[in-house]
């Protein structure tokens, strides 16, 4: 009998460890800063390996809770970026950071479109690294949804 208490349990912590995304096997991560509203300019390209900052964009897509399906964010991105895998799966997101500290990630193709939401610690750290940088700012404002 116990086990059949504890059975959808033990099923929903499962399939919410299978369907989180984890990036471990990244070699390093390429960011993309954009600098205009209206067109995608690059301004900034910035590779990041285990010695340099990997693990903070590592664990702010592996600490990242999926939203409800078909949540689309509308407002430019602060920066793209690329995570080389050692299986040649790269995966690529979108990034958000607002001053008063939301984060939202959006997976692109060819892997399964989502957009995640950051966790605090993580958007305070990405924050940090942001600052750092001349030219780079986090959203001023909120974030934007399709309606």
């Amino acid at each position: 009998m116990r086990i059949i208490k504890w059975s959808p349990i033990l099923m929903l912590l499962f399939c919410s460890a299978c369907s989180s995304v984890v990036i471990e096997e990244a070699e390093n991560v390429r960011l993309d800063y954009w600098e205009k509203e209206d067109a995608e300019e690059l301004i900034e390209q910035e590779y990041l390996d285990e010695s340099n900052g990997l693990d903070i964009f590592a664990e702010a897509v592996n600490s990242a809770e999926e939203m409800e399906e078909g949540k689309i964010i509308t407002t430019r991105p602060v920066l793209s970026m690329e995570f080389v895998m050692e299986n040649d799966e790269n995966r690529s997101y979108h990034l958000w950071v607002t001053e008063d500290g939301e984060g939202y990630l959006q997976s692109l193709h060819p892997h399964k479109n989502a957009t995640l939401r950051m966790d605090e610690e993580s958007v305070q750290e990405v924050k940090d690294f942001i600052a750092a940088k001349e030219d780079v700012k986090v959203v001023q404002g909120e974030i934007e949804f399709e309606q």
